[in-house]
C-alpha cells in the first residue's frame, strides 16, 4: 500500500473514531443531564392520590402500602383491592374515589405513571437497603409531605457511589413513618466496622450481621459502606 493510501486510511480511521467519541460523549452527557433535569418531575396520575393526606395526616407507614420493598428488589404499587380495604367503607361515594371504585368493581388495573425510572442496564434492590435501616426518604425525599410525589434526588451513578462511600452524609436513619424496624440507638446506627472482602480493597465491604433471635424474623443491620464493584448495580 503506497503512502497516499495509508494517509487516506488513517484519516478515515480518525474520522470514524472521532464520530464514535462524540456519540459516546453525547450519550454520557444526555444521560447525566436527564437525571439532573428530571428532579422535580411529577407526572399526572390516573387518581389524585395524596401521600400528604394518607401518610402525613393519617400516619400510614410506607411499608403498609409498599410491603414488597422489605423482601424484594421492587417496591410494589398497591392494587385497587388494597386501597378498597379501607375505602370500601370510607368515602366510597367521593368523586375523588370514583376512579378507584370503578377499577375495583370492574377489575381494571390502575395504570400509575412512574416517577423514578432507572436505565435498563442498572438495578436497585429495595430490600437490601431497607434491611440496612436506610429510610425511604434517603432516596425519595419526605414523601409524607407531598400531595403529588415528585423526583427529589438525582439518579446518577456519582450520587449512588458517594452514598456508598459516605453513608453518614447521605442516609436518613429509619423513621417511624417508614415502618422500617429499627433496633439501634441513633448513636450506634452506622457501622464503622465494615471491612473489605479482599485485599487490596476493590469496592466490596461486609460487616457482621446482628444475632438473629428467631429464624422467622430478620433483624435489620446497621448501614455501613456499600459495595462499589460494577455488578452491585449493573447487570
Amino acid at each position: 500500500m503506497d503512502q497516499e493510501s495509508l494517509d487516506k486510511a488513517r484519516k478515515k480511521s480518525i474520522v470514524k473514531w472521532s464520530i464514535w467519541l462524540l456519540l459516546l460523549t453525547y450519550s454520557i452527557y444526555a444521560g447525566y443531564d436527564y437525571s439532573i433535569s428530571n428532579v422535580g418531575f411529577s407526572p399526572t396520575q390516573p387518581i389524585a392520590f395524596s401521600h400528604k393526606v394518607h401518610s402525613g395526616d393519617f400516619g400510614m407507614k410506607c411499608l403498609y402500602c409498599h410491603a414488597s420493598a422489605e423482601s424484594s428488589n421492587y417496591s410494589e404499587i398497591p392494587t385497587a383491592h388494597s386501597c378498597m380495604i379501607c375505602h370500601i367503607a370510607l368515602k366510597e361515594s367521593s368523586e375523588l374515589i370514583a376512579p378507584l371504585s370503578t377499577a375495583y368493581f370492574d377489575e381494571i388495573p390502575i395504570k400509575w405513571n412512574s416517577v423514578y425510572r432507572l436505565p435498563d442496564y442498572a438495578h436497585f434492590n429495595h430490600s437490601r437497603h431497607i434491611l440496612a435501616s436506610v429510610d425511604c426518604s434517603s432516596c425519595h425525599g419526605d414523601v409524607e409531605k407531598m400531595d403529588s410525589v415528585y423526583q427529589s434526588r438525582v439518579l446518577t451513578m456519582k450520587w449512588c457511589i458517594e452514598c456508598h462511600r459516605e453513608p453518614k452524609k447521605y442516609i436518613v436513619p429509619a423513621r417511624d413513618i417508614s415502618g422500617i424496624i429499627l433496633i439501634y440507638n441513633d448513636s450506634l446506627l452506622f457501622d464503622n466496622n465494615s471491612r473489605s472482602v479482599v485485599e487490596p480493597a476493590y469496592g466490596e465491604f461486609i460487616s457482621d450481621l446482628p444475632k438473629q433471635p428467631f429464624d422467622w424474623f430478620v433483624y435489620p443491620k446497621k448501614p455501613g459502606r456499600g459495595p462499589e464493584h460494577c455488578s452491585a448495580c449493573h447487570y
